[in-house]
C-alpha cells in the first residue's frame, strides 16, 4: 500500500508534470518541423520542375535562333 501511495505522489510531482508538459511541447514542435521539412521538399521539387521547364524552353529558343540564316 505504501508503494501505491508513492506512485500516486510521483504522478502528481510538480517536476514530473513539468517534464510531461515539456515532452508534449517537444513532440508538437517535432511534428511541426516534420511538416515544414515536407513542405520545403515539395517546394524544392516544384522549383526544380520550373527550372527544367525554363531550360527546355531556352534550349528550344536557342535551337530556333541558330537555325536562322
Amino acid at each position: 500500500s505504501e508503494d501505491k501511495g508513492k506512485a500516486v505522489a510521483y504522478e502528481h510531482d510538480p517536476l514530473v508534470l513539468l517534464l510531461q508538459e515539456n515532452l508534449a511541447t517537444q513532440k508538437a514542435e517535432q511534428e511541426k518541423i516534420k511538416e515544414d521539412v515536407k513542405n520545403l521538399t515539395e517546394g524544392q521539387e516544384h522549383v526544380l520542375k520550373t527550372q527544367e521547364d525554363i531550360r527546355s524552353k531556352f534550349d528550344a529558343i536557342l535551337a530556333h535562333i541558330t537555325r536562322q540564316p
